[in-house]
C-alpha cells in the first residue's frame, strides 16, 4: 500500500473513528459532515483493503477489526509524532492548546485527584483542555489501555505499577480509622483489642472482604471482623453516621466520606500507603503530557497529609484513596 501526502488527513480520521467508534461524535469532533466522514471511511477501506469499523451487533457504535486494532498503537503514536514537529517550540500552552487527558486509576486514587485537578485545569481558563477519568484500571488492562491509547496517565499505589511503565512518585501517607462522632467506643485511644472486635465496613470495588489491613492483622496472630464491603461512593459516609461500623482509609483522603466522623490512629504498625503516577514511555516527551504530569505533582504538594502525632480522635474528613480490598 502506497500513502500519498494526500492521504494523511484521513489518517487523522481513522484515529478518530478508532477512538469514539462512533462516526456521529467522531464527525463533531473533526468539525466535518457526517456524510464526509463516513466518505473517508469508505477511501480509508479501499486504501487498506480492510473494513476497518464495522457495526457493534449491540446497535451501539462501531467495532474494529482486527486489522484495525492492530493499527490504533502505530497510528497515534505517528501521529503523536507529526505534532510535536508542528510546534518549533516543543512546549504546551495551557492557555491557549488544546488537550484531552486520559487518566486511569482505582476508584480511590481518581478520588483524591479529581477535584484538585479539575480545579487546577479550570484556572487556566481554557474549554480546550478536557479530562476524562477511568477507574478500575489494573493488571494487564492498564498496558492495554496504555497501547490503544485509551489511558494517558495511571494513579495507583506504587506496587500496582507495571515494571514496564515510567514511574514518579507522587505522595506517602498513613492509615487511620473513621468512626462517627458520638461512636459508643467513645473517644480515648484506639486499642488492638477495640480494632479487631469493631464492626468493620472496607471500600471494594469488587467485594472483597479482606485486604492488606488483615495481611498485617495475620502477621500479627490477629484478625477483625469486616462486616459490610462496598464501593467507593456517596453511600459511604451515611453508612457508617448510621451505624457502629467503623472504615480504614488513608488520612489524606478529603469530601468523599463527608462530615460528622472522626479519625484515630491505628493501634499496630502498618506501612505507608505510597501512591504514584505512571505513564507509557512513548509519551514520555509530548509536550502536552509533560505539563500534565507537572500539574499532577503540583496538585499532589496540596495533599500531603498532616500525620498523627498520637493517636487521638480529629475531625478530619477523609477521602478513600488506595487501592481495591486495602482496607
Amino acid at each position: 500500500m502506497n500513502l500519498k501526502p494526500s492521504d494523511l488527513p484521513l489518517l487523522v480520521s481513522l484515529d478518530m473513528l478508532l477512538e469514539e467508534r462512533n462516526v456521529t461524535r467522531a464527525a463533531s469532533k473533526l468539525h466535518v459532515s457526517q456524510p464526509a466522514l463516513s466518505a473517508q471511511l469508505a477511501r480509508l477501506r479501499r486504501l487498506f483493503k480492510d473494513p476497518l469499523l464495522v457495526p457493534s451487533e449491540t446497535g451501539r457504535g462501531m467495532v474494529p477489526t482486527p486489522k484495525a486494532e492492530e493499527m490504533a498503537v502505530a497510528l497515534r503514536d505517528a501521529l503523536s509524532q507529526l505534532g510535536a514537529l508542528g510546534d518549533p517550540s516543543d512546549t504546551f500552552d495551557p492557555t491557549r492548546d488544546g488537550a484531552t487527558f486520559r487518566i486511569g486509576g482505582s476508584f480511590s486514587a481518581i478520588g483524591t485527584f479529581a477535584l484538585p485537578l479539575v480545579a487546577a485545569l479550570h484556572e487556566w481558563k481554557n474549554r480546550d483542555i478536557r479530562v476524562a477519568f477511568r477507574t478500575g484500571c489494573d493488571g494487564s488492562d492498564v498496558l492495554a489501555g496504555f497501547e490503544s491509547g485509551e489511558i494517558d496517565v495511571l494513579l495507583a499505589p506504587n506496587e500496582q505499577i507495571p515494571p514496564s511503565l515510567k514511574m514518579r512518585p507522587l505522595m506517602a501517607d498513613e492509615f487511620v480509622m473513621l468512626q462517627r462522632i458520638g461512636h459508643p467506643r467513645g473517644t480515648a485511644p484506639l486499642t488492638l483489642d477495640e480494632y479487631c472486635a469493631l464492626g468493620h465496613l472496607v471500600i471494594s470495588g469488587s467485594g472483597r472482604t479482606t485486604g492488606l489491613m488483615d495481611e498485617r492483622l495475620k502477621e500479627i496472630g490477629r484478625t477483625r471482623d469486616v462486616l459490610v464491603s462496598a464501593p467507593l461512593g456517596d453511600s459511604i459516609g451515611p453508612m457508617l453516621i448510621a451505624t457502629d461500623l467503623v472504615c480504614t482509609l488513608p488520612q489524606s483522603m478529603v469530601e468523599a466520606v463527608g462530615p460528622g466522623l472522626e479519625t484515630y490512629a491505628i493501634p499496630f504498625d502498618m506501612p505507608d500507603m505510597s501512591l504514584a503516577m505512571a505513564w507509557h514511555s512513548r509519551l514520555d516527551k509530548q509536550p502536552a503530557h509533560r505539563w500534565l504530569r507537572d500539574e499532577l505533582i503540583r496538585v499532589s504538594r496540596g495533599l500531603h497529609p498532616t500525620r498523627h502525632a498520637e493517636p487521638t480522635g480529629s475531625l478530619i474528613p477523609i477521602i478513600e484513596r488506595v487501592r481495591d480490598g486495602y482496607h
